[in-house]
C-alpha cells in the first residue's frame, strides 16, 4: 500500500508538471524524501544522479540532512542552460540563518552566482546569474528558486509568492557543477549547511513567464511533499496529526519521521491506558525543534513563557535558570480537590539549588513538586509538606495523584510513596512551571531542565512514566 501511494504521488507530480509546461525545463532533478533508502532519495527524476560526499543522515518524511561538512554535486553545471535562460530551486524541510550557508550554488570566475544562500544576517538571498536578491525569513520550510528569462530580470519564489526584482545577469563563463547543501566556489566547497534537503531542480527558465512558472513549481513540489509526509502518517491518532501539525507551523518547519512516530505512540498509549482525558493541561518540553514548538500545548491551553529564550531549548528538554518559567495557564482549582495530578519529566536537576518544579500556592490547598537536593518533597491539596524519601538524582517522570480526601500517591524516577495527607483545599492560582505560583508572583523558581508537565485530575502514575518515559526515550534515538 505504501509503495502504491507513493507512486500515486510520483505520478500525480510529474503529470501536474506537465500541464503546467514547466517538466521540459527541469535538466536535473531529484526527489530526496519518500523512500526507503539514501540510495532511493540520490535516485533522479530527470539528469544525471548526484555525487554524495559522504551525507548519512536521510528521513524520508523529510528529506537528507547537512552535516556541516559533506554535500552533493549534482554533476549539472552551472553553463549547461542558457545564460538568460535558467533556473535554480530546492525544497526545505528545515532550514536556519544563523551562520553563513548554501542550500544550492555555485560560484563561476569570481563574478556570477547561482544560489539560494541562508546568510548569517538571518535573510535568504536569491541569485541567478549573479542578480540577488534577499527576504527575511518567516517560515523554515518550503520551496526557494529563481528562474531567469531575460537579461534584465529575474523571478524569485519565496515563502509561496513570486517576485520579479530588476536585476541584470552579468555572465556565465566558467562552467560549475551545482552543489546541494554548499556552495562550490570555483571548485573549492564552502559554506556547508546543516539544512533539510527535500527536491532540487536546474534547468531552463521554467515557462514563457518566470513568476507564473516558479508558482507552477511551488504547487506542484509543495503538493508532492506533503503527499509523501501523509503517507508515512497513514493510521495516526486524529488528535496526534493534530498536534504535530500545529508544532510544525509553530517551528516553520517540518517534523522528521521518528519524531512524528513518537507523538502518535505517545497520544495512542495514553488513550489505550485511559490517561488522556486525565490530561487537561500538557506540554511535551522536548521533541519540537523550536521553543515555539515545545510551547504547543499537547492538550489545554498554551503556557505563557517569562524570560525562556530560544537557547535555552535544545529538542531534548527546556533548560531553567533560576528566573525564567512557565504559567500553564490552568487554574489549580479546576479539578476537584480529591481529583488532581500534577507530574514532570525531570531531565537534570539543577545544582545545588532548592527550587521547586511545579506549583500553586503557599497556603492551604497547595500543590508543589520539589525536587530538592537529594530528595522529592510535594504537597498535594494541603499544607503538609511530604518528604517521600524518593531519590531526585536522576531523570525521569516525577508526579502525585491525588483521588480521594485522606492522602495521595507520589512517584519518582521510578519509586513510589503513599503519602497521607488529608485534603484541606484547593489553591485557585494558576499551575506555575520551574517554580510556584504565590498569589500571582513567581517563588522559588527552579534552573531544572524539564521535558514534560501535565495537570488534571487523577491518574495512574506508574502507566504515566511508562508512556512519558517510553516517548522522551524515543526524541533521543530520533535527533
Amino acid at each position: 500500500m505504501t509503495a502504491k501511494a507513493r507512486i500515486t504521488a510520483i505520478d500525480r507530480f510529474i503529470k501536474g508538471l506537465k500541464e503546467d509546461n514547466i517538466y521540459t525545463d527541469i535538466n536535473a532533478c531529484c526527489v530526496m524524501a519518500g523512500w526507503d533508502s539514501l540510495a532511493g532519495a540520490l535516485t533522479p527524476l530527470k539528469g544525471a544522479a548526484p555525487t554524495n560526499s559522504g551525507l548519512s543522515a536521510y528521513d524520508r518524511g523529510v528529506g537528507i540532512t547537512g552535516d556541516g561538512t559533506n554535500y552533493l554535486n549534482t554533476n549539472r553545471g552551472s553553463s549547461d542552460d542558457g545564460l538568460n535562460d535558467f533556473h535554480v530551486g530546492v525544497y526545505a524541510s528545515s532550514f536556519s540563518t544563523g551562520t553563513e550557508n548554501y542550500l544550492i550554488g555555485s560560484l563561476n570566475n569570481n563574478a556570477t552566482y547561482n544560489a539560494v544562500r541562508l546568510a548569517s544576517n538571518g535573510r535568504v538571498y536569491f541569485y541567478n546569474r549573479n542578480g540577488s536578491s534577499d527576504f527575511a525569513p518567516s517560515v523554515y520550510s518550503g520551496c526557494l528558486a529563481s528562474s531567469r528569462d531575460s537579461a534584465s530580470d529575474m523571478g524569485v519564489l519565496f515563502e509561496g509568492a513570486t517576485y520579479q526584482p530588476s536585476s541584470a545577469s552579468v555572465g556565465n563563463v566558467d562552467n560549475r557543477d551545482l552543489y546541494v547543501l554548499a556552495l562550490n566556489d570555483r571548485g573549492t566547497t564552502v559554506s556547508v549547511s546543516d539544512a533539510t534537503a527535500s527536491f532540487y531542480s536546474i534547468g531552463s527558465s521554467l515557462g514563457s513567464d518566470p513568476a507564473t512558472g516558479l508558482a507552477a513549481l511551488d504547487a506542484r513540489v509543495s503538493t508532492l511533499m506533503a503527499d509523501l509526509r501523509a503517507i508515512e502518517e497513514t493510521g495516526f491518532d486524529r488528535d496526534a496529526l493534530a498536534y504535530i501539525r500545529a508544532v510544525e507551523a509553530a517551528d516553520g518547519a517540518y517534523l522528521e519521521t521518528d519524531v512524528k512516530v513518537a507523538i502518535n505512540n505517545l497520544v495512542s498509549g495514553l488513550k489505550s491506558d485511559g490517561l488522556w482525558e486525565s490530561m487537561a493541561s500538557s506540554c511535551l518540553l522536548c521533541g519540537p525543534r523550536t521553543l515555539a514548538g515545545a510551547l504547543v500545548p499537547l492538550r489545554g491551553d498554551a503556557p505563557t513563557a517569562y524570560g525562556f529564550v530560544d537557547g535555552d531549548y535544545d529538542r531534548e528538554g527546556l533548560a531553567g535558570d533560576g528566573t525564567s518559567y512557565l504559567d500553564s495557564n490552568r487554574a489549580n482549582d479546576a479539578e476537584p480537590q480529591d481529583d488532581n495530578h500534577n507530574a514532570i519529566y525531570l531531565v537534570a536537576k539543577e545544582s545545588g539549588q532548592d527550587g521547586f518544579e511545579m506549583g500553586a500556592g503557599l497556603s492551604a490547598g497547595r500543590n508543589m513538586i520539589n525536587a530538592s537536593v537529594s530528595n522529592v518533597f510535594t504537597r498535594c491539596r494541603d499544607a503538609t509538606e511530604i518528604n517521600t524519601g524518593l531519590s531526585s538524582v536522576g531523570s525521569g517522570v516525577i508526579g502525585m495523584s491525588r483521588s480521594d480526601s485522606s492522602g495521595y500517591t507520589v512517584r519518582a524516577l521510578g519509586g513510589e510513596y503513599s503519602a497521607t495527607a488529608p485534603s484541606d483545599g484547593v489553591a485557585s492560582e494558576n499551575v506555575f512551571v520551574y517554580c510556584v505560583n504565590n498569589a500571582g508572583s513567581p517563588a522559588v523558581i527552579s534552573s531544572s531542565t524539564l521535558a514534560f508537565y501535565s495537570i488534571g485530575t487523577s491518574v495512574d502514575l506508574a502507566k504515566l512514566d511508562t508512556h512519558i518515559s517510553d516517548y522522551v526515550t524515543a526524541i533521543g534515538a530520533a535527533l
